[in-house]
């Protein structure tokens, strides 16, 4: 297992997943200028380091992330930021769509805003009993960002709209109800479902799972007919690595593969 320090979040890197957890748990996570740097650096490491399959993302303390901390002076309007903060702007969760990796979001408590952002940007989310969620923007007098975005295309329009216009809170089991779960847990399980996920998802072909995350980030912007020369191209290039080969030998062989991401 390997640690590195970020300011706002802590990252290791354990069973060949990266685990960032936000770490301003005094503020239940909230966020300021610095985290959101933290956490694009912290995946992005992730998604550069060769040894790393999967990635969770998930809270310290009993909130999972609070939203922007509106009390921050980091956050007050004229506020000074390094070129470094100031060049990560409000769309920072979507780091968690552009690495190739997937993602798990381990909701261990309360989302609010800005957090439920990063939990909807997931490609995977493992929901704690404890975690509660609140789409709050329209109460700041403000559209509600990516949250809307990833909303209507995880549980449709429908709900989308009840949930970003009204921004009521709504609770794990209701969030597990409407699709938005993958699996909600008890919260002593938590990180265990996590990093069962993330074994599972190591044993596939690393390559074949990069691949599929990033036609889906592309499938509701193409035609079925641009769909088939993405997916054609996608097996074209993966028929040419060793994982290809290793599946089909597996398959003859009646064994479990041995994929090395290659």
């Amino acid at each position: 297992m390997s640690a590195t320090t970020y300011e706002n979040v802590r990252y290791e890197v354990r069973e060949r997943t990266a685990i960032v957890t936000l770490n301003r748990a005094d503020r239940m996570n909230a966020i300021i200028p610095q985290l959101r740097l933290d956490v694009v650096n912290a995946f992005r490491a992730a998604d550069d380091d060769d040894e790393v399959q999967t990635i969770v993302l998930t809270g310290d303390g009993r909130g999972f992330c609070a939203g922007r901390d509106l009390k921050a002076a980091e956050n007050s309007p004229g506020s000074e930021m390094t070129p470094e903060q100031a060049a990560v702007g409000s769309d920072f969760p979507l780091i968690l769509r552009s690495v190739l990796k997937p993602v798990i979001a381990a909701v261990n408590g309360p989302a609010r805003g800005a957090g439920c952002n990063l939990v909807f940007a997931a490609d995977f989310r493992i929901v704690s009993e404890r975690a509660n969620f609140a789409v709050n923007f329209i109460e700041r007098g403000i559209v509600a960002e990516y949250a809307l975005f990833f909303l209507s295309r995880l549980i449709g329009v429908h709900r989308a709209t009840e949930i970003c216009m009204l921004g009521d809170v709504f609770d794990a089991q209701q969030a597990n109800d409407w699709g938005l779960a993958h699996q909600l847990v008890a919260h002593e399980e938590l990180m265990d479902a996590a990093m069962d996920l993330a074994r599972r998802l190591a044993a596939r072909a690393p390559l074949a799972v990069q691949e599929t995350k990033a036609e889906i980030n592309r499938v509701h912007h193409v035609t079925a007919d641009e769909f088939t020369v993405m997916q054609s191209a996608a097996n074209a290039r993966l028929r040419e690595t060793d994982d290809w080969t290793e599946g089909i030998q597996a398959f003859r062989e009646k064994r479990p593969p041995n994929f090395r991401g290659r």
